[in-house]
């Protein structure tokens, strides 16, 4: 050895969010669910993220499924998925949620110095969509998370343009899909 330090990659699991996570979850939220302009943090949407993780349906009355990325105790980030709401379901061309041939990802968060997360995370909800014998991921990102619109361009088969007004007036949704 020359003495030079080497970073040591993380050992990157991804299995089912577990009660006990939610602590670790929440801390994470923290710093990624905030104005990006001011730094507030979003704690009413935080805590709507943390009822759907306690598997409270959510407003469009699914129940997300969460998977959660983790170096042995470690949380380093979660993705969730459940059945596309109405206006993704309209946007892509599926009549309903129920009958649709495709999962929605919903709730991506990582901490920011971990590389290899969100893709780990991101293959394990296409699996998992395989395996419940879906065609299509679908995925759509407001203008708040903007920095990981590159993230998808490269991990989804294509852009899928934008839903109006998707998270208010003015701020709309950038879509992609993938073939699973």
């Amino acid at each position: 050895m020359d003495g030079t330090a080497v970073e040591e990659q993380p050992n990157i699991i991804v299995n089912a969010l577990k009660q006990e996570d939610i602590p670790q979850l929440y801390k994470i939220l923290e710093q990624r669910v905030i104005d990006q302009d001011t730094g507030k943090v979003f704690r009413d949407e935080i805590l709507d993220i943390i009822q759907n993780m306690a598997g409270i349906r959510d407003k469009d009355n699914r129940r997300r499924q969460y998977l959660v990325a983790r170096d042995g105790d470690r949380i380093l980030g979660c993705m969730a998925y459940s059945v596309p709401d109405m206006s993704m379901c309209k946007h892509f061309g599926f009549e309903h949620p129920a009958t649709a041939d495709a999962i929605e990802l919903l709730n991506a968060f990582v901490l920011e110095q971990e590389k290899g997360v969100g893709k780990k995370l991101f293959e394990a909800i296409c699996q998992t969509g395989r395996s419940l014998g879906k065609s299509y991921l679908l995925v759509n990102s407001g203008p708040r998370y903007r920095a990981s619109w590159g993230f998808y361009d490269k991990m989804c088969d294509e852009s899928y343009g934008l839903i109006e007004n998707k998270y208010g007036e003015g701020r709309h949704a950038k879509t992609w899909r993938i073939s699973l």
